[in-house]
């Protein structure tokens, strides 16, 4: 029976031994996968631009690329570390790019994926900062920089913004979660899974009579773990290690 696997928030780095695990993650995927979702800040910054990219960035897209050549369709959500990324990959890396959600029906499921950013309406400060960030002003500003001083503004703003708005990750803002699912449910979802709080969680929420699953992924970085769903509308957490996959 084919399913579906979904992970967040891997925040890889550059010379991070993080990185050949999660390629080993890629080579190893279920024999029975039909697609992979991956939930945003798959590295700590992505900017879709070359006077951005790294060693790492290119080894993890070409695993990417080649689980495509062999038949795989893997989407992406961008998540608060990513920027751009449409504009340098387009569909030749990932089947789609969406900058806040994915939508889709798989088996029973009717299922909205987003990264979890903007669940949160009383971080302000990260809502202004993102629309900054995901115009183009500022990586047009930033592209006729020298690169290694482009690199260095981008990678300070971004740890400026960290901190702004660590308290509202460290907490999981369950009241306006709550807000966000019936809203999803309102439009015609059973499931709702975000990434972007860390802190792996499954709820079933009620009102008025309607339902929805949510499920909140781990960091990928923590505990290697991710988000199985199977056609039949089973769903579960799971852990890869060297090669092989433990529940």
């Amino acid at each position: 029976m084919s399913s579906i696997l979904l992970l967040g928030d891997a925040h890889l780095r550059e010379e991070d031994p993080e990185v050949e695990v999660f390629l080993d993650f890629l080579r190893h995927l279920p024999a029975e996968t039909h697609a992979l979702y991956l939930l945003g800040d798959l590295f700590d910054l992505w900017i879709g631009s070359q006077v951005f990219i790294s060693g790492s960035h290119r080894r993890v897209v070409d695993g990417i690329v080649a689980l495509r050549a062999a038949g795989m369709d893997v989407y992406y959500v961008e998540g608060n570390r990513d920027y751009h990324l449409k504009a340098l990959y387009g569909s030749t890396v990932f089947r789609e790019i969406a900058q806040e959600s994915l939508d889709l029906t798989f088996g029973i499921r009717r299922i909205h994926l987003a990264h979890g950013d903007l669940v949160n309406l009383e971080d302000r400060p990260y809502r202004r900062w993102r629309r900054l960030a995901k115009g183009p002003l500022l990586l047009g500003i930033l592209e006729r920089l020298p690169a290694g001083l482009a690199r260095a503004m981008a990678q300070h703003l971004e740890r400026r913004i960290a901190r702004t708005n660590r308290r509202h990750r460290i907490a999981f803002p369950e009241q306006q979660c709550r807000r966000f699912a019936m809203e999803q449910r309102d439009q015609g979802a059973d499931t709702l899974v975000l990434g972007h709080f860390h802190q792996e969680a499954r709820h079933k929420w009620q009102a008025g009579g309607r339902e929805i699953e949510v499920f909140v992924l781990p960091s990928w970085r923590e505990g290697r773990r991710y988000l199985r769903i199977h056609e039949d509308g089973r769903a579960g957490f799971e852990a890869f290690k060297a090669g092989m996959v433990t529940r």
